[in-house]
């Protein structure tokens, strides 16, 4: 199995297939992404927030 993006559908697919080895490589893969991207979601909160900030002072 090569290297996928880390988001939802990718895991849902490791889900699906039932297959414990493909499991645990996805899940493997998925902490390692959090280890060097950090929080996503947090991060992207942020951006819209500066996004809206910004628009608020046109």
């Amino acid at each position: 199995m090569g290297v996928m993006p880390m988001y939802g559908v990718a895991i849902r697919e490791a889900i699906a297939s039932n297959d414990i080895a493909k499991m645990e490589a996805v899940a493997e893969q998925a902490k390692q992404t959090i280890r060097e991207q950090g929080d996503l979601s947090a991060a992207l909160l942020e951006l819209l927030e500066a996004i809206d900030s910004l628009k608020g002072k046109k």
